[in-house]
Formats: structure tokens, sequence, C-alpha cells
């Protein structure tokens, strides 16, 4: 690998490294030059560097062998992959040409008569993966309501809900922004049941009803193997237990329920009472209020209705 290095007119090292933030927006790394004893740095802040010989590219390198649109460096989930863009003299990895590559630690690449070593800190960016699974989950479980127009939108209000009622607890700040995950990942199971059921305006046969009630389950062993999301599993598989015992899955009560998913069934409760739906308008506020008046410490924790009651007052 030495030994190719030496052979080449210029060296250039790609060299990244990520900030130490509480979420990683962007991939950090620069392309440091060796020309004639003289370094130049080039800050990376795309998802793709395109380079060849062409005034027009990301990184333009002054060598006549290169083609002028010749490779890109693209970085996915801050995994760094070279592309050969059909140049003429090809794109190299470790002597061996390629046209598509996953780069690893040290790997000379060679364009042309131009040797370039990959550099990558070894350090995996947890904040930034956790970031794009979060993400992507988020994704899916907002797909699932939009099929029905009545329920687009009700996990991002739930989640809204919830973080009024967290607040209003005294919950900690991080715990706040977990049961707001926890509030848009609530029904995130719904992947997993028949759609004619999640879509049908009638009345629920008890077959069809016990189906439904699987998703809380379906929820736990979909978040399961994401272990940055274990502290939510517990409020999404439990926001359908009642205060009193009679709830579903476990007929947990009181306490016994998680605070987090106590507060969810309340959140959750609020914005299904009041949207429409084609079998019943919305509830008025005062409606609302009654129904959680007459339910706490039934249905409801007492506390959190009470501070669900006088946000609605407010």
């Amino acid at each position: 690998m030495d030994e190719l290095l030496n052979e080449a007119e210029m060296t250039i090292t790609i060299s990244s490294g990520m900030e130490d933030t509480e979420i990683v927006e962007k991939r950090q790394a620069i392309l440091q030059f060796n020309v004639n004893d003289n370094t130049a740095t080039y800050s990376l802040d795309a998802p793709q560097i395109l380079i060849g010989r062409a005034k027009d590219v990301d990184l333009c390198v002054p060598d006549i062998y290169l083609s002028g649109k010749h490779a890109r460096i693209l970085i996915v989930h801050n995994f760094y992959h070279i592309e050969d863009l059909g140049s003429r003299n090809g794109t190299w990895v470790n002597g061996e040409r390629v046209t598509f590559m996953r780069l690893a630690h040290m790997d000379v690449i060679r364009m042309g008569q131009t040797n370039l070593r990959f550099v990558q800190n070894n350090v995996v960016d947890e904040k930034y993966i956790h970031k794009i699974n979060l993400e992507t989950i988020q994704s899916l479980a907002l797909a699932v309501e939009a099929k029905d127009p009545y329920t687009k939108g009700h996990s991002e209000r739930v989640a809204e809900i919830s973080e009024h009622l967290a607040t209003m607890m005294g919950l900690a700040t991080a715990d706040v922004e977990r049961v707001q995950i926890a509030g848009i990942l609530h029904d995130i199971g719904k992947i997993g049941v028949p759609e004619t059921l999640l879509l049908n305006k009638l009345s629920l046969s008890d077959t069809e009803y016990e189906l439904v009630k699987q998703h809380v389950v379906e929820g736990k062993n979909i978040l399961k193997p994401l272990n940055f999301l274990s502290d939510i599993i517990p409020a999404v598989y439990h926001h359908h237990e009642r205060f009193d015992g009679t709830g579903y899955p476990d007929g947990l009560a009181g306490e016994e329920i998680p605070l987090w998913a106590r507060i969810i069934q309340v959140a959750d409760t609020c914005d299904a009472m009041t949207i429409s739906r084609p079998y019943r308008a919305a509830l008025s506020k005062g409606q609302v209020i009654d129904e959680f008046t007459c339910c706490a410490g039934s249905q409801f924790d007492p506390d959190i209705t009470r501070a669900m009651v006088e946000i609605l007052q407010n």
C-alpha cells in the first residue's frame, strides 16, 4: 500500500471525524491535498463529492489521465462509498478496479496518476445512526395513519398533547422528549393490522377487535431490536391499559401502568374525542372535559386527568 503511494505524483488524504453533539445533522470531513510539499484542505459538507478534471466538480484534480467527471464519494449513514462514473482509465481501490465499493479505513484509491488514501475516524457516530433509525420508524408510523384521512396527523397530535401533559406533570426535560417520541410511535404496531380493519367504518366483531388489540404487541416487537428506544417500549405496549385494571394487554392497574403509558393514554383519548369520525361528530371542549372528569380514577389516572382538564380549560 505504501509503495503505491510513493509512485503518485500527487497524494490526497481523505480524513473524517464527527462532532460530539446531541444530534449530528451532518457528517464532518476534510480533504487534505499534498501537492509539491504544499498542503491544502477541502471541507466535505455534502452527501456526495464529485471528483475529476473538469472545473465544475467538487474536487478538481490536475491530472490529465482523469476524466472530466471521474468518480464520486457517497456518504450514506456514516459509511463512505466510491463510485466510478464511467471513467476512461477506471477507479482502483487497493489495486483492484471497481465500479462501486464501500471504503474502509486506509484504503488506497487510484485515479489516473493520482493516489488517494482514505482515512476514517474509527469511532462510529451512534447518535447519527439513532437519528436516522428514528426518522425511518417515525415515517413508518405516520404512513400507517395516512391511509385513513380521519386519523391523519393523529400520532403527531398525540405527541404534542403528551409533551404538554408530561411538562405539566413535572417530568424532566429529557423524559418529556422521550414521551413525545413515544407519542409519535404509540400506534406503530398497526403496521401489522389488516388495512381492511383499520379503514372499517362500522363496528368491529369480537374477533376483529382482538386482531386490532394486537397492535400493541406488534409495536413492542417492532421496537424491540432498537436498543436506543428500549425505554419507550413500555409506553407503546401499555397505552391501552385502564387505571381500574380492565384494559389490555396485561390488565395492569393504577401505578402498575408505566407513567409514560398513562400520559399517552390520556393524550390518545383526547385526540380521539376531538376529531370527527364518519360515525360521529367531534365532541365539544365541554363534553371532553365532562368525559375526563367522569372517567378519572376508572379509565384514567386522576392526576394526569386533572392536568388534561387544566390544559383544555386554558
